[in-house]
């Protein structure tokens, strides 16, 4: 656990230093397109720590590890950096891959709840898929926020009218089918595979 808390913390190092000379780019450029979301990452990259003290839950070092990697292609490379203009898939790549991470992160949510049951897999299923699809909303939302705020088009609504943003949640919702299938699969067939050990992660005991 220390080994991969330390992995953490140079990420987390690493991170904050790139976007930093963004920022300070931006400021000296003059080009403020962007300037809110890149201050907001100084708030969104302590979110798993702050989750920690504020409401007490286990959080596994190798979640935030990931909650980490996804910050860094979905909010750095993604809004800051700006890859979402100048590569085409890279934001449906992304919101893909959020969907996947959302989807897994309901399973932790369930278990911080005491509301999670391994046996009851049509409701788990259920529940990874609209909490998934529920962060996809908010970070919709997010975004629609931020464009007002700074007059800035991340949603290309001035270019495809609600279409990205249709298509960003649906991409979203078909990584978390994926992965909500595949968690079926393994509880229907009682493998001790990802999810068993994703599970025990967090605690869970088996009867």
């Amino acid at each position: 656990m220390m080994k991969m808390k330390r992995w953490n913390q140079l990420i987390i190092s690493l991170i904050l230093l790139l976007n930093s000379g963004f920022l300070l780019q931006m400021i000296l450029s003059g080009h403020h397109g962007r300037i809110l979301v890149t201050l907001s990452l100084y708030l969104t990259i302590w979110i798993p720590k702050v989750v920690r003290s504020i409401f007490k839950v286990q959080i596994p070092e190798r979640v935030e590890c990931v909650y980490l990697i996804f910050l860094f292609l979905a909010q750095f490379l993604g809004s800051i950096v700006n890859l979402y203009a100048s590569i085409y898939w890279f934001d449906s790549f992304v919101h893909f891959i959020s969907g996947i991470l959302t989807a897994l992160f309901g399973i932790a949510v369930l278990v911080w709840f005491q509301k999670y049951d391994h046996q009851s897999i049509a409701f788990n299923i259920f529940f990874m898929i609209a909490f998934s699809l529920m962060v996809a909303s908010f970070w919709e939302f997010f975004e629609f926020t931020m464009d007002q705020i700074s007059g800035g088009d991340t949603q290309k609504v001035i270019e495809t009218g609600v279409a990205d943003t249709m298509k960003d949640m649906i991409v979203a919702c078909l990584g978390a089918i994926l992965v909500s299938i595949y968690y079926g699969f393994e509880k229907s067939t009682r493998k001790k595979l990802f999810f068993y050990h994703y599970e025990k992660e967090f605690g869970c005991k088996y009867e």
